[in-house]
């Protein structure tokens, strides 16, 4: 309650004359900073990256929304010197917010990277050891849009002027062919030539900006190599020698595959992935009319990854980690996990030239979760616009469950796993300057004035487009026919002229109209409204270059875009340039091309309303001279400003952030590092009496779904329990005598009770420990009841206006649902999308529902209320996950090992209860509770070795008679705990046992608490994935049942026949499954399939 009335203020000031021996201190009008007493001035330290400033290193608490003045003062000792600066007006200020930082530094402390970001997340001191968390005053570590190496990443993210790129960087540029022509001459040997300009092709731009001799500002100032596939194939290694030779003096490394791979890459490229990236659902054939698509064929998806395999291959084997990995287009979305999983330490980033599609069409794509995968395995992502930005971390969100944040400075990022990879906007750029100068070219010139002759008197409408089914060509068409029905009065005063350059493989497969019913509709045109033999539109199909296209645009009046999906479209950036001498010239841009959100002075139009864009060609024909000079002006000073070189300097600064913070993360990273399945086998190997404590859903499940259930208040969860094989480990885990086994989950007694009833001696506490089913190891034979915490008088009353409210946000957020539970009322959106937008709205009903809040709606309830990974929940203060295990670890007594694995905010409370409850201090037992306790222990564990010993015939030995047997079991000590339905949890007594003496606990137990998915935890570790939990699962089984084997391999006179009684309870229990369904079912499998 006490964070959420005060303010920390950061004070930071910089300036000169302060000697050594002297100290900068602040002092204020509140009593916080001395009530200008100078006995009670607040302290600064210098800060060490930056010279001549001094700081508060932590913030100095000030009740909220006061206002209060304060100055910087001098000091030697407790002696006040002089203020820092004389004869200066006291500065004032307001404590707004959690967090307030006063800069009277002019900026300079936030180049260290030592911000208010990493200062406010710093853990504030606490008057209390107590974990309720509620509202907005729950410490920030908790919160579920903290990104892992948030900190770290705005430390990065100061240093971006300090990560240009200079000469001395190495960058690798990965493109699917080489910017270079390999042709084999007559006498056999390789010929190595540069690459055609072709209009549209970034390739040989790039290659040109990175050759010597430039003029300084012109070129590209980094070591670049050009990784490719260079358009042969070559088998023979000598050949393959030579021309790696060859192609290494154009700053080149071939990518060798063979012809067959290519082209299936290609088909799977082309057919599959470039339509579904830009929003076509490939597999209706009532979208694509092709039947033979509605098949996903996996041998092209395996030589599609078998390709980005082999350039990861030739990355790695060629660079370090250094090098800075540039990979382009959809083509190679791959390649940045396999280099990832050939070294994680490179630092790689991925440019999408073209657009990416919504959640709902990349839903549709089979191996959607592997392209996304893969592309999140970069260090940086970049789009050309933010649209599809947008579209893919909703595509995380929605496909994976990856979740963004955001970092000072506007840094955005996904956290997936245990990564957080930096999502960018930053189309592609002209070259402006080099277009400008081809202006003048003889071809330029006579291709310009050819077609002004050709249609003279005529306004040009015109315009350059591929050759497929996203350029809009029939709707251009078929608009240009109405629009002169319409407007009658332009019949003989326009002309439309289309070039179309074909794609370098045109497929039939995707939709497209072909070039002859592009020609019929133009013939129809021409018939309809062309004068004595002079058409009104004119199609031109032709192999391009960038003289060829920079003539026809320089001799367009008005551009017509009329694309209804492009991932940039650089035409309407080189319209500008071919007019950057007369400045003249109308654009009219499809609001669906990716340039539209750049270009504000063009003309914006909905192709698919043609009604809109015969308005707006009529605008634009009648547009007065002002006003089209105004709109040019606009654009033509965006596109002018933009140069390829800083494009290319720019993102490859961006990786390098990206890559120094990671270097950064290694140092000082406060995140837990990866847990070693080897440490965690060797503590469990050596010691005597283990606890484990799981998560089951996100842990050893898979996340739950939601389904509708007649009877409820709302939706319920549809639970994931764990695979048969999991239940087996368990089994085995259980079996062993050493081990007490608890799962803890937020689920309904009778959810847990049906998925893990099968696993006998398993410890059960669903509802986060509201009810409680004891382990074997903690009970008698008659203990197999559950177990119920005591109910609160006001129980209902809290729960009551809690569902209220959230019933409110069930019915207006659609998707959303509400959870009731005996201790708990939970608001769940994870189904609900827009994961951005929808944590807002939970975090204003955590304000809400705030107990620490006076306006909060269960002010004063003994509640409290914490924000999960897709849900708000608001339950009984008393009643979490880490009181449950606090009591089992109590009941047990001292331990040698502790295994704590979770996966959600929930979890965090078990690690944080378990930390503490092993850095007690000690307390030191009576001498009659310590004797008690010990004779108990003996007695326990007689008991234990006598029952494990039932199942054998032991002989010769009265002990193993059913007489015997019989008065075993009534004289056995009933315990002072009864697990039954109606039975409840109770504050312990003075009869419970008495604590153990922790410093010997502390000193000789092994405890390793995990979460699964690197993130911002108490745990001291963290599992990659349920997979990996499993495989640890696994380990430790089968070192269990080899420690049961060796345990009972030396016993003499032991039969091994087993021998089940059905009748009765707790009977060779040790070897029901741990000898027998467990070595069948799940020990055969390997590691990896766990």
């Amino acid at each position: 309650m006490t964070g959420a009335r005060h303010t920390r203020v950061f004070f930071r000031w910089h300036g000169t004359g302060v000697s050594a021996h002297e100290e900068v201190k602040v002092i204020g009008s509140c009593d916080e900073l001395g009530g200008w007493d100078p006995s009670s001035a607040i302290p600064l330290s210098p800060v060490q990256e930056v010279e001549d400033c001094w700081w508060t290193e932590n913030g100095i608490r000030i009740q909220l929304k006061e206002k209060f003045e304060y100055r910087y003062a001098i000091f030697a000792g407790d002696d006040f010197l002089r203020y820092a600066v004389e004869h200066e007006e006291a500065h004032c200020a307001v404590a707004t917010g959690r967090s307030l930082v006063l800069e009277d530094d002019g900026g300079r402390c936030r180049a260290t990277g030592d911000d208010e970001v990493a200062q406010v997340r710093a853990p504030s001191p606490s008057p209390s050891p107590s974990r309720q968390i509620s509202g907005q005053a729950q410490s920030p570590t908790h919160s579920p849009r903290t990104s892992p190496r948030m900190g770290i990443r705005s430390k990065s993210m100061d240093l971006t002027q300090l990560c240009d790129v200079t000469s001395e960087d190495k960058a690798f540029l990965v493109f699917r062919s080489l910017p270079v022509v390999v042709t084999r001459k007559e006498s056999g040997e390789w010929q190595v030539d540069k690459i055609s300009h072709g209009a549209g092709t970034a390739l040989p731009l790039l290659k040109h900006f990175t050759q010597t001799g430039l003029a300084p500002g012109e070129a590209i100032n980094v070591q670049v190599k050009f990784i490719g596939h260079p358009g042969v194939c070559v088998t023979d290694p000598a050949e393959r020698k030579q021309l790696s030779e060859l192609l290494a003096n154009h700053s080149c490394i071939p990518v060798y595959m063979d012809e067959e791979l290519v082209h299936k890459h290609n088909v799977f490229s082309e057919d599959y992935l470039w339509p579904v990236f830009h929003n076509m659902k490939i597999f209706d054939s009532t979208i694509t009319g092709d039947a033979g698509m509605e098949s996903f064929d996996k041998a092209l998806w395996k030589n599609f990854l078998a390709l980005n395999n082999a350039y990861a291959e030739v990355i790695t084997t060629h660079g370090d980690e250094d090098t800075l990995v540039w990979i382009h287009d959809y083509e190679l979305v791959m390649v940045p996990r396999f280099v990832y999983h050939r070294n994680p330490e490179f630092t790689t980033g991925l440019f999408m030239h073209c657009a990416f599609p919504s959640t709902e069409v990349m839903s549709c794509l089979p191996v959607r979760e592997e392209i996304l995968q893969g592309m999140l395995s970069s260090r940086l992502v970049t789009f050309q616009t933010f649209d599809y930005l947008r579209h893919f971390m909703s595509c995380c969100a929605e496909v994976l469950g990856s979740r963004h944040s955001f970092q000072k400075g506007g840094i955005l990022q996904v956290e997936h796993d245990t990564r957080s990879v930096v999502v960018f906007a930053d189309h592609f750029a002209i070259p402006y300057k080099h277009l400008v100068k081809k202006l003048t070219d003889d071809k330029v010139v006579e291709r310009c004035n050819a077609i002004r002759s050709k249609f003279k008197g005529k306004t040009i409408i015109g315009s350059y487009d591929r050759f497929d089914c996203f350029s809009g060509l029939p709707l251009k068409l078929r608009i240009f026919h109405r629009f002169l029905s319409e407007y009658s009065s332009y019949r003989q005063r326009v002309v439309l002229v289309q070039y179309i350059r074909a794609r370098f493989s045109d497929s039939g497969r995707q939709g497209m109209v072909g070039l002859e019913e592009l020609q019929k509709m133009a013939d129809e045109t021409n018939k309809a409204f062309g004068r004595n033999g002079q058409p009104v539109v004119e199609i031109v199909v032709e192999d391009t270059s960038r003289e060829k296209q920079l003539g026809v645009l320089s001799a367009t009046d008005i551009l017509l875009d009329t694309s209804t999906n492009d991932g940039l479209n650089l035409i309407p950036f080189n319209f500008y340039a071919a007019h950057s001498q007369d400045h003249k010239g109308v654009a009219l841009i499809s609001e669906f091309c990716g340039c539209s959100s750049v270009l504000t002075g063009a003309f914006k139009i909905n192709p698919w309303n043609a009604t809109s864009v015969l308005a707006a060609l009529d605008q634009a024909l009648c547009i007065s001279p002002e006003n089209q000079a105004e709109r040019f002006v606009k654009d033509h000073s965006y596109v002018s400003s933009q140069t390829l070189v800083q494009w290319v300097h720019k993102n490859l600064s961006e990786l390098k952030v990206t890559r120094n913070s990671s270097a950064m993360a290694v140092r000082n990273s406060s995140g837990p590092p990866h847990i070693h399945t080897e440490e965690v086998l060797s503590a469990y190997r050596s010691a005597k009496k283990r606890v484990i404590f799981l998560d089951n859903e996100g842990t050893i499940a898979a996340k739950a779904r939601w389904q509708i259930q007649s009877g409820n208040l709302a939706l319920q969860k549809q639970g994931q329990p764990p695979d048969p094989h999991v239940l087996d480990l368990l089994q085995t885990l259980v079996n062993d005598r050493c081990n007490t086994v608890v799962i803890l989950s937020g689920r309904t007694k009778d959810t847990m009770e049906s998925w893990f009833s099968t696993v006998e001696g398993l410890g059960l506490c669903a509802e986060h420990g509201f009810h409680r089913l004891l382990p074997r190891t903690l009970r008698d034979s008659e203990d197999r009841g559950w177990r119920a915490a005591a109910m609160m008088d006001d129980n209902q009353e809290w729960k009551t206006l809690a569902t209220e409210l959230i019933q409110q946000y069930v019915r207006r957020i659609q998707g959303s649902i509400l959870e009731a539970k005996a201790c708990a009322i939970s608001w769940n959106y994870r189904e609900v999308g827009a994961a951005g937008i929808i944590d807002d709205v939970a975090l204003e009903l955590m304000r809400f529902l705030d107990p620490a809040n006076p306006q909060g709606l269960l002010h004063g309830y003994p509640v409290k209320v914490m924000m999960g990974k897709g849900y708000v929940e608001v339950k009984r203060a008393d009643i979490d996950k880490g009181a449950a295990v606090i009591k089992t670890l109590e009941a047990v007594g001292a331990v040698d090992f502790v295994l704590c694995v979770g996966d959600d905010r929930s979890d965090e409370d078990m690690f944080q209860a378990i930390t503490e409850y092993f850095q007690r201090p000690p307390k030191e037992p009576s001498l009659a509770s310590a004797l008690s306790q010990s004779q108990a222990s003996i007695k326990k564990s007689m008991q234990g070795s006598m029952a494990s010993m039932e199942g054998f015939d032991v002989s010769p030995s009265s002990a193993a008679s059913p007489k015997a047997n019989a008065e075993r079991k009534s004289t056995a000590p009933s315990r002072s705990v009864a697990f039954t339905d109606d039975s409840v949890d109770m504050p312990a007594t003075a009869a419970s046992p008495s604590p153990v003496d922790r410093t010997v606990r502390a000193h000789a137990t092994q405890v390793f608490t995990a979460t699964v998915g690197r993130k911002p935890t108490q745990a001291k570790y963290f599992f990659a994935d349920i997979h990996e939990v499993s495989t640890c699962l696994k380990k430790l089984a089968t070192q269990a049942i080899v420690g049961s084997f060796s345990r009972f391999a030396s016993m003499p006179d032991i039969n091994m026949q087993v021998e089940l009684q059905s009748g009765s309870e707790g009977e060779g229990e040790d070897f029901k499954l741990g000898r027998s369904t467990t070595a069948s079912s799940f020990l055969k499998k390997p590691l990896g399939q766990v």
